[in-house]
């Protein structure tokens, strides 16, 4: 607002007032002066009323208008905050499945010893096969 010029009252100065009011005194003389100054007042009382109700209505659709933002963002702050519960408590079960996976000695339902040896066919280990010593017949 710095760039912009302040407007005090259309911005008349002190010497354009009085060759206003000298114009004013001369066309209406000095009888009617004080009547128009009484006149001027209500004048001005009724727009400062006016203002100030224009003023005090705009002020209550504002603070209706932040509630309602207000509300707005709580009510997405809530839903935020659910899903990255929800988030984080699926990440960890995650990750408690893949630490399972990779090391079920630690798994309480796995019925494998923690130190036997991790082959795909358990009986394969205990029962090894004979060797193929044969030729083919030519």
């Amino acid at each position: 607002m710095s760039g912009m010029p302040v407007l005090l009252f259309l911005d008349i100065s002190g010497g354009e007032l009085l060759v206003i009011m000298l114009v004013v005194f001369l066309v209406f003389g000095p009888e009617k002066m004080p009547e128009m100054a009484r006149k001027a007042g209500r004048l001005m009382n009724q727009m400062k009323k006016a203002s100030g109700d224009l003023t005090r209505e705009f002020k209550k659709e504002t603070s209706e208008l932040q509630n309602e933002i207000s509300s707005a963002q709580t009510q997405v702050r809530d839903q935020v905050e659910s899903v990255n519960r929800e988030f984080n408590r699926n990440k960890v079960q995650v990750e408690t499945e893949m630490a399972e996976k990779k090391n079920p000695a630690k798994s309480p339902d796995s019925g494998i010893p923690a130190d036997a040896p991790l082959t795909e066919n358990p009986t394969a280990a205990a029962s090894p096969q004979p060797a193929d010593n044969t030729t083919p017949a030519e």
